[in-house]
């Protein structure tokens, strides 16, 4: 396995356009991976606040 990304790392060296895609995508994903997880953490929280608005309007 070491080898294997060994061998990866070292054509992505020779290959600088190749390494620039892989990074760029790296960062894409872990972007849209962050905007997921706000967005996720907003909706709960909206959720929460509408369930106490409703909790408020039962009494």
């Amino acid at each position: 396995m070491r080898k294997a990304i060994g061998d990866v790392i070292e054509g992505l060296r020779g290959q600088p356009l190749a390494l620039a895609l892989v990074v760029i995508n790296l960062l894409f994903l872990s972007g849209f991976a962050f905007m997921l997880r706000e967005i996720a953490q907003a909706v709960e929280r909206k959720d929460a606040l509408l369930a106490e608005i409703a909790s408020h309007c039962m009494k």
